[in-house]
C-alpha cells in the first residue's frame, strides 16, 4: 500500500469509525445490545423473563450487555483500521492504546441473580466431624525417586579430607 493510498484511507477512516456498531446478547440470552465504540448505545432489547428478576439484576443485565455491544464495536473499529492503514500502523496503535477488547482476558459475566447455597443439612450429634483434607495427607503419593546410576560411594569418600572422587 502506498503512502498516498494510505492517506486516502485514513482520511474515510474518521467517518467509518464513527459509524461501526456491534452488537452482543447477553451469555443468559436475556438481553440484546448495540452500542457504538464510545459506548452510547443505540439499541436494546431485553427479553419479558428479564424483567421478572427485579431492577437491581436488570440494571446489571442491562451494563454487561452494553459493555459486551462496545466491546464488539471497538473490536470492529480495530479491524477497520487495520483494513484502512495495513496491519504495521495498527498493531502501533494497539501498542499505545492497548489491545482490542476480544484479544484481552474475558471477564465473567456478572450474575443475573444472586446464587445463594442452601443450608446444610443438620449433622447428628454421633456423626464425628469431618477432618480437613490435609489433615490425613490421603491423595496421590509424591512420585518415587529414580534409582541412582552407581550405588558404590566408595570412591568418593576414599580421601576423607579432600572429599573428591579420585
Amino acid at each position: 500500500m502506498t503512502q498516498e493510498q494510505r492517506l486516502a484511507a485514513a482520511e474515510g477512516l474518521t467517518e467509518v469509525l464513527a459509524r461501526t456498531t456491534g452488537s452482543a446478547e447477553h451469555p443468559t440470552r436475556l438481553a440484546r445490545a448495540t452500542a457504538t465504540a464510545s459506548g452510547e448505545l443505540k439499541a436494546l432489547d431485553l427479553h419479558p423473563n428479564a424483567l421478572a428478576q427485579g431492577p437491581d439484576a436488570v440494571g446489571r443485565l442491562v451494563v454487561e450487555t452494553a459493555r459486551l455491544a462496545t466491546d464488539a464495536a471497538v473490536q470492529k473499529s480495530y479491524n477497520e483500521l487495520a483494513k484502512s492503514l495495513g496491519d504495521g500502523l495498527a498493531m502501533a496503535v494497539e501498542a499505545f492504546a492497548g489491545p482490542p477488547p476480544l484479544r484481552t482476558a474475558q471477564i465473567p459475566p456478572v450474575p443475573a441473580e444472586p446464587q445463594v447455597t442452601p443450608p446444610a443439612a443438620p449433622r447428628s450429634r454421633t456423626a464425628r466431624p469431618t477432618a480437613p483434607p490435609w489433615a490425613g495427607q490421603v491423595g496421590s503419593r509424591p512420585a518415587a525417586r529414580p534409582q541412582p546410576e552407581e550405588t558404590d560411594d566408595d570412591d568418593y569418600f576414599a580421601d576423607p579430607f579432600r572429599g573428591q572422587r579420585q
